[in-house]
């Protein structure tokens, strides 16, 4: 684990390992912020996740706005 994500909250930790994780199956060798917004929206307990909600976002709608966005490559 490096320094950096020592910092990290176990949330943020969480969202980062699911935005890699959504990055790999969509077949996108970076992550970026849309896998960011995915990865918080995937945990649907979190503050940040409920904020979102609340404002209109909904996470499949929005995975399928990346995925149209910015296609879809073959998953690693």
């Amino acid at each position: 684990m490096s320094d950096l994500t020592k910092r990290f909250s176990e949330g943020a930790k969480r969202a980062l390992g699911t935005a890699l994780s959504l990055a790999k199956e969509m077949g996108h060798s970076y992550i970026g912020s849309e896998h960011l917004l995915l990865g918080l929206l995937e945990d649907s307990e979190s503050v940040s996740s409920k904020i979102l909600n609340s404002h209109g976002v909904d996470h499949n709608k929005a995975r399928e706005a990346v995925i149209k966005l910015c296609g879809k490559g073959s998953a690693r």
